[in-house]
Formats: structure tokens, sequence, C-alpha cells
């Protein structure tokens, strides 16, 4: 596993809980999760696995830079596996689906904030929302 190879690498424990809950994540791919959607899968699997340890190792795996977490303005934040790509995303306020946005259109945004504001480098933790194409 990567995840697991990467915590070792920078000198953490890795445990059977640890080890369960990267391959979880491994095996969805970019699939984007609250912590209780990956703490539900976690416990299908190993039910002494409490919801602490879900978040101790989620944090751990977002200090390592494997992970990333985004906020929503009123609901649970999301978390994924990086990829190479810079990438924003939007979730629907009805139906809770979440989609990629391109790095066309994140270097875009990115672009106009960096005119509006002489920043240098911008980075974001949020999630946009509003009503998919079929909630509309």
């Amino acid at each position: 596993m990567e995840l697991i190879s990467q915590i070792k690498k920078k000198g953490h424990r890795v445990t059977q809980s640890r080890e369960l809950i990267c391959k979880i994540l491994e095996e969805s791919g970019h699939a984007h999760f609250t912590v209780d959607e990956i703490y539900q899968k976690v416990i299908k699997k190993n039910s002494n696995i409490d919801l602490a340890t879900v978040y101790r190792t989620l944090e751990l795996l977002g200090e390592i830079g494997l992970i990333a977490h985004l906020h929503q303005a009123h609901g649970s934040g999301i978390y994924f596996l990086k990829n190479n790509e810079n990438t924003m995303h939007i979730i629907c306020i009805n139906c809770n689906k979440i989609l990629d946005v391109s790095s066309k259109t994140y270097n875009k945004i990115n672009s106009l904030l960096i005119q509006e504001t002489q920043f240098t480098k911008i980075h974001n933790n949020f999630i946009y929302s509003g009503a998919c194409g079929n909630c509309k």
C-alpha cells in the first residue's frame, strides 16, 4: 500500500487500524468521504476501531500530505486522496454529489485572486456548493 509505505517513510507507526483505514481510502480511488462515511466502512471490517482512531489517522495522513480535507459551510468536512492536480470541488446542496472542478478553472480563479489581491500563492480548503443539473 502506498499510503502505508509513506507513513513508514515519514517515521510514523503503522497499526492495524491505520492499515485498514488506508486500504479503504486507496481502494476508493479519488472518492470523497466524510469522517462518518469512512468510519462506517471501517467498522464493517473491524468493529473494534473507534471514531477517534479514524480522526487521528486522517489527521496524520493530512499532515504528511497524502490526503486533503475540504470544509463545507454547513456540513461535515470532506476527505479524499490527493492527486497531482490542483483541484477545487463543488457539492450539490440537495443530493450531495461532489465534482472536481478542472485545473483550468482552478487556475483561472486563482489568477483572478492573485491579480486582485497581489498574493503570490493561493491555496484553499473549502468546497463550493450549489444545485447540480439534476436537482435544479
